[in-house]
């Protein structure tokens, strides 16, 4: 077989740069390090910038990270967020918000087990982290490791109880429920139950306080709103609904997550109900190849975890202190699961 005679492509350094510009080497250096103690004439940096650009120059970071002391990497430890897939944009949002300024980010995914996965993590530490993310696929608390080591440290999606003041970045979950309940109101609806998770849970409570203030704003008295409350599980959904739609059938339902959307939809089937003609049904997640294709679509609120990791990126590069708590607007997403409720006589 004949050798490739062209062989690899030649590295772009800033030898290469400093004579396209026309600048000497250590110039072209202060400027790509972004060197403000060094003055160049902006003219000359912008020749630099420019000649950089047109011969597609990357730097080494490994050499930058060992001149200027300052690493370039960002360790992100998933709770269980890997296996998640609509979870994983959190680690999407991450890397998508580090990469442009220089970074790249390493994933260490850990399990509950005592220290589980706390040796990859110290290793990682030990070479050089410019900051670390802690992920979860559900707002809650977990324990962060012990590293032994003062690293800006960012909280996506959950908490710990043995940090104290630590950034926080949530998807804001009352907001979500709030506009949730609202879509329902205005709908018509005057007769709603709520399904929630475990009533402990802090995405259920957030979730329940804006359907509660959703319901104020309606002119409808809270107290007059049935609640139950079970796991965010299909099966649970199912039993809370059969349960409700035996006693006081209401024209609509708000759940805790899509799954028990679903349990309430079989639900409302077993009892005769049409969804949406006799019973309308809102879930939360707006979860990946579920919600859209129910029939009919589930009407629920998306959760932000692309944008949550792209805000947790950039507060960890970023120079200012980051506040101590960032919420991350839901959105709701129309659909056919939820329409106007039926008049008293055709029910």
């Amino acid at each position: 077989m004949a050798a490739n005679s062209k062989g690899p492509a030649k590295r772009v350094t800033m030898k290469d740069v400093a004579r396209r510009a026309g600048v000497s080497q250590p110039t072209v250096s202060f400027v790509l390090n972004d060197r403000r103690d060094i003055s160049v004439a902006p003219e000359t940096r912008e020749r630099i910038l420019k000649a950089a650009k047109e011969l597609r120059f990357q730097p080494n970071r490994a050499a930058q990270s060992l001149r200027s002391n300052r690493p370039f990497t960002i360790g992100v430890i998933a709770h269980g967020v890997v296996s998640q897939p609509y979870a994983g944009q959190i680690v999407l949002g991450v890397q998508q918000a580090v990469q442009p300024a220089g970074y790249v980010s390493f994933v260490v995914e850990i399990s509950e087990a005592p220290d589980s996965g706390k040796a990859a993590v110290e290793n990682l530490v030990r070479q050089g982290v410019a900051g670390l993310v802690y992920a979860a696929p559900g707002p809650e608390p977990i324990s962060a490791l012990d590293i032994g080591e003062d690293i800006r440290t960012i909280f996506v999606n959950c908490w710990a109880g043995n940090v104290e003041d630590a950034p926080l970045v949530l998807a804001d979950e009352y907001q979500g429920g709030r506009d949730a309940a609202a879509a329902v109101f205005a709908a018509g609806h005057r007769r709603v139950a709520f399904l929630g998770g475990p009533s402990d849970d802090y995405a259920c409570k957030e979730r329940e306080r804006g359907l509660v203030d959703a319901a104020v704003e309606a002119g409808i008295d809270p107290a007059s709103i049935p609640r139950a409350y079970g796991t965010y599980h299909v099966s649970s959904g199912y039993e809370l609904a059969s349960r409700i739609l035996a006693e006081q059938p209401p024209s609509a339902l708000v759940c805790g997550n899509d799954r028990m959307a679903v349990g309430a939809l079989l639900a409302s089937h077993e009892a005769g109900l049409e969804c949406p003609r006799d019973i309308s049904i809102v879930g939360f997640d707006d979860q990946p190849e579920l919600a859209a294709e129910l029939h009919p679509p589930l009407a629920t609120v998306a959760l932000p975890h692309l944008q949550m990791g792209i805000t947790a990126g950039r507060l960890l590069i970023e120079d200012e202190e980051p506040p101590k708590r960032t919420l991350v607007p839901c959105r709701y997403i129309d659909r056919a699961s939820l329409g106007a409720p039926r008049s008293g006589s055709a029910r």
